[in-house]
């Protein structure tokens, strides 16, 4: 097992604290801001809805993400408690914006898309409800769920893949582009910190069942 190391104490807390609040709300009121001025908003309110919904569920699923991937740097810096119920928060509350994306395209049509591409949304709430329902059940499943979990990371590039190719906005406006992509960058780093770390984990385990500790 991996040496825990102690939380963040004083100034340097409570500024790490303001910060993932502060960037945390910034993710957050980025895709309504940039809809909003984009000078189409105003042109169909389901249009508008759709688009709204599909780009705050993308950035709480990377939230979502990121508050997994970097959970011991998290819980240094708030309550473990408080660390995993914004996880679950962020978890629950992206995949209600994607049922909501999803309802709304039907309802608006998704005539003129590009086929294929439009059905990876029905498959990313496929396996966003299957990884919501392990994560919940976490406890009667053992280790197992973590795997399941993990889909989460496949779900996030579908979802970016998804985005480029048929949203209008990551198509029209060069700083979401951007953002998005940094977004992909970051969880990517992610993915490689949790996989180093569990590699870290089994060597340490396996060292102590070879020395008999």
């Amino acid at each position: 097992m991996a040496t825990r190391r102690a939380p963040y104490g004083g100034t340097a807390r409570l500024s790490l604290q303001l910060t993932a609040a502060i960037l945390t709300l910034g993710a957050l009121a980025i895709p309504p801001v940039l809809v909003a001025f984009s000078g189409t908003a105003s042109l169909d309110a389901t249009w508008t809805a759709l688009r709204i919904a599909a780009l705050e569920a993308f950035t709480l699923i990377f939230l979502n993400i990121v508050t997994g991937a970097f959970r011991p740097f998290f819980n240094r810096v708030f309550k473990a408690r408080t660390v995993q119920r914004v996880h679950v928060a962020t978890g629950l509350a992206g995949f209600s914006l994607a049922l909501a994306h999803g309802i709304t395209a039907l309802v608006y049509g998704i005539t003129g898309y590009k086929t294929g591409v439009v059905y990876i949304g029905p498959v990313v709430l496929v396996v966003l409800t299957t990884a919501i329902i392990t994560a919940l059940t976490r406890r009667r499943m053992k280790s197992s769920w973590r795997w399941i979990h993990r889909l989460n990371y496949l779900v996030f590039a579908a979802v970016l893949v998804h985005g480029l190719v048929l949203g209008y906005d990551l198509a029209n406006e060069v700083l979401l582009k951007v953002l998005f992509i940094f977004y992909a960058a970051v969880v990517a780093a992610g993915l490689v910190y949790r996989v180093t770390a569990l590699a870290k984990n089994r060597s340490s385990s396996t060292t102590k069942t070879a020395s008999g500790q």
